[in-house]
């Protein structure tokens, strides 16, 4: 198997946030990738192992992509405006 390890923060010249990501493949076929920011994150991990279990990490992968991209999409929409700031 392949080695991967990508690591950056979200946004590395603020002075605001500390948020970064970290994926990995580990030598055993296991997998992580990690979201964090300043107080907490998150982590899916899984194995590698065979064709379905790499499937399911590519599912939950592309279904957290397109959450992140619904979510932004959102708020650009909704929040860019300082009118529609604080609508309920």
């Amino acid at each position: 198997m392949k080695k991967y390890n990508s690591k950056d923060f979200l946004l590395p010249d603020s002075i605001n946030s500390c948020a970064m990501y970290h994926a990995k493949i580990f030598p055993d076929g296991n997998y992580m990738f990690r979201i964090h920011d300043c107080n907490t994150g998150i982590r899916l991990v899984g194995d590698l192992k065979s064709p379905v279990e790499a499937a399911e990490a590519v599912a939950k992968l592309r279904k957290l992509a397109r959450a992140a991209a619904d979510f932004a999409a959102f708020i650009e929409d909704n929040c860019m405006d300082s009118t529609k700031f604080y609508e309920t």
